[in-house]
């Protein structure tokens, strides 16, 4: 049965159904992603839009990448529910945000915190299970027996405030910094997407006061060094040669076109990565 109660006050609502976002590090096997929707649906009736169900395994931070790059598209109102969940059934807290036009549920990992920051974060509060009428919590997923029925009871347009205790604290997760020389860039690169195009947290607009289109660049990431060209587009590389543009995120990436750069360059998350102008 769905959850009725008076809407937040004040609070801008969409016309028609709620929207809940989904993003986790489930996959497509098992059954999980289906189980959350399952509990979602039988408790409001709403449009459930999945992000991304393919997070890799239990990191937090390519988790909060991709919530932080995407939630912004979502209509107002949007409760973006995102479970990356190391900590499951440990001490770590269940908490909801409410922030600028949309909530966040998840765990108190850094997961929901870029993102929300980003919206502007008005109020955090632990979420309190036993307020949610749920018959049993499982050790091991909480993203069905308390993120959902959490995500649901704020949908259904319940008193925030009815989900547990406020907070003034929580654990804080940043995309680390980067720098810029007269000819260097330095950064991090935080995930690598399903075509193997690695994804830094450099901006776009930073780099090109730097780098000009066209121009050769050395890079290094770990132990690897290469040249690559900055391009406009994936497609204005020659197939296997590794390549740097600026993507949709609007942050600073590495492509090979017709290959992977994330093989190439033996990718791992939040490794350093820099470019500087070649010398001949």
């Amino acid at each position: 049965m769905a959850l009725t109660a008076k809407k937040d006050k004040g609070e801008t609502q969409n016309h028609g159904r709620p929207v809940i976002s989904l993003l986790t590090d489930f996959g497509s096997k098992g059954g999980y992603v289906g189980a959350v929707k399952a509990v979602i649906l039988s408790r409001v009736n709403a449009d459930i839009v999945d992000i991304s169900n393919d997070i890799t395994p239990q990191s937090v931070v390519e988790g909060a990448f991709v919530l932080n790059s995407v939630c912004g598209y979502f209509p107002s109102g949007t409760v973006h529910l995102a479970v990356v969940d190391p900590g499951v059934g440990t001490a770590r807290r269940a908490i909801a945000v409410k922030a600028g036009k949309y909530y966040f549920v998840g765990p108190d990992n850094g997961l929901l915190i870029p993102a929300a920051r980003k919206s502007g974060i008005s109020e955090v509060r632990e979420i309190d299970v036993t307020r949610l009428s749920v018959p049993a919590v499982s050790n091991t997923f909480h993203g069905r027996d308390v993120f959902a029925p959490a995500a649901a009871f704020i949908a259904a347009g319940n008193d925030f405030s009815g989900l547990g205790r406020k907070l003034n604290r929580y654990v804080d997760l940043n995309f680390g910094t980067y720098r810029k020389t007269a000819d260097q860039v330095y950064g991090m690169c935080m995930y690598s997407d399903t075509f193997g195009n690695i994804v830094t947290n450099i901006d776009g607009g930073q780099f090109s006061r730097v780098f000009r289109i066209g121009e050769k660049l050395s890079v290094d990431i770990r132990d690897v060094h290469r040249v690559a060209e900055f391009c406009r587009a994936y497609g204005d590389s020659r197939p296997g040669v590794l390549s740097v543009l600026i993507g949709s995120h609007g942050n600073v990436e590495l492509a090979v076109s017709g290959g992977s750069a994330s093989i190439l360059l033996g990718f791992s998350p939040m490794t350093e990565v820099s470019f500087r102008k070649l010398r001949f």
